[in-house]
């Protein structure tokens, strides 16, 4: 049987849309996103920076110490990213607990949503990874879970790329960090964060009450608990 006359054209047809798919998507999967944009911490502006996270925290320890109802405090994606990126320089360990592969973290708030993204690099190839992750008060506890995964500009299927995500978490109170909530579940299928925490810097309790991301920030809504008295540390699960 002979080939259609004009076989030949509507092979070059079809050739060529595959062709401008399969561009289109490696250019989506390799581009860096526009909102990609790690900050540049000069050295003269390093201890800014630092002097900037010790006041936030200062700010929250003196909430925790005076307020006598509950407070709404700030987190600004802009000095988050500041600190992520100074954080050589702050927490000289803490590129130990990520992989080697993940280099120039940063984040990015909008509403009821926190994107944690960073590059990605693997046999010579490099990708912005990103992961859109749904953040929300519910049923007194910080609700954390994966809505999807992107390369570059591309979402990828997150059954097919859990990429370790779905593995359980179950910490009680102080397990993480010292004064830490306690934490249950998994990305995948969501993370609970207990309301009720210790900060460290004064033994001050206290109670999240609400969260709300917006655009460039996270407002908490705290309800302070009062000086605790001290108790023994104990050894983490």
């Amino acid at each position: 049987m002979k080939p259609p006359k004009h076989w030949k054209p509507i092979a070059f047809a079809t050739l060529g849309v595959v062709l401008i798919v399969a561009i289109t998507a490696s250019y989506t999967l390799l581009r860096t996103p526009g909102w990609y944009d790690i900050p540049d911490i000069a050295p003269a502006e390093q201890q800014i920076v630092r002097n900037n996270l010790l006041a936030a925290e200062q700010a929250f320890t003196e909430s925790l110490r005076t307020a006598k109802q509950p407070f709404v405090y700030h987190v600004y994606q802009d000095d988050v990213n500041r600190w992520i990126a100074m954080r050589r320089e702050i927490y000289p360990l803490i590129d130990e607990l990520t992989p080697q592969e993940l280099i120039d973290p940063m984040v990015l708030f909008a509403p009821g949503e926190i994107t944690v993204a960073g590059r990605y690099r693997k046999r010579g190839m490099e990708v912005v990874v990103s992961l859109d992750v749904e953040a929300r008060y519910d049923a007194d506890a910080l609700f954390l879970k994966l809505k999807s995964l992107r390369c570059g500009s591309m979402r990828v299927p997150v059954d097919f790329a859990a990429l370790g995500l779905d593995h359980p978490v179950d910490r009680r109170a102080g397990a993480v960090w010292p004064g830490s909530p306690a934490m249950k579940g998994d990305f995948l299928h969501g993370l609970r964060i207990e309301s009720r925490a210790l900060w460290k810097n004064g033994n001050f309790g206290y109670r999240v009450k609400n969260l709300a991301v917006r655009d460039g920030q996270i407002d908490l809504t705290v309800e302070p608990l009062g000086h605790q008295p001290p108790t023994r540390s104990r050894d983490h699960d």
